[in-house]
């Protein structure tokens, strides 16, 4: 019994770290992220972050997977809520939904660590990994795959509008193109 709550309390260690490394990150930007200013923004010696975070890069890699864990968890819960489950299109679906759920804080954070993208690609491999597992799922939904393509990177683009602030679509509008990207969905 020590042992699960041993765990349970590393876990939420591991988590209030990557919260914190989060926090730093959108409230003062990449090149503010230091292994110092997370220990201090979550209150810990520097000693015990460097416990469940070795470096820098598995600190981001950290954040990174986080960020994956929580739209899994948006994702799984669109699609199991679908209003019609078990027809094709329900992972493009909730896709489409998952992907307008998606904090606001979040969509900051991957705004801001998208700087650091192109000089250390390898840190964002498991983002790489798990876009490729989605695709599958959305391409093999039941629906024509080119549709689902073409709908998850309309989608991708409305979102990334969000993610940068720079050609985000007002109501009615945007309603608008989700009904269509959702009705797409159902008709082949």
């Amino acid at each position: 019994m020590a042992t699960s709550k041993t765990s349970k309390s590393r876990s939420d260690t591991r988590e209030s770290l990557l919260k914190a490394a989060s926090q730093v990150v959108i409230d003062k930007g990449v090149e503010a992220l230091t292994l110092d200013a997370v220990a201090k923004q979550a209150g810990v010696s520097k000693g015990g972050l460097l416990y469940h975070f070795p470096n820098k890069d598995a600190l981001i890699g950290g954040m990174v997977e986080h960020l994956i864990q929580e739209f899994e968890a948006v994702l799984q819960t669109e699609f199991d809520q679908d209003d019609a489950p078990g027809t094709p299109g329900q992972w493009v679906r909730a896709y489409i939904r998952a992907t307008l759920r998606f904090s606001k804080q979040s969509l900051a954070l991957i705004a801001r660590l998208t700087s650091i993208a192109a000089d250390s690609p390898n840190l964002f491999e498991a983002a790489n990994v798990y876009d490729q597992q989605l695709r599958q799922r959305i391409e093999a939904s039941g629906i024509d795959p080119t549709k689902a393509t073409i709908i998850m990177l309309a989608i991708d683009g409305l979102w990334l509008s969000e993610v940068f602030q720079v050609g985000t679509l007002e109501e009615p509008r945007l309603a608008q193109v989700l009904e269509t990207l959702l009705e797409m969905t159902r008709t082949d």
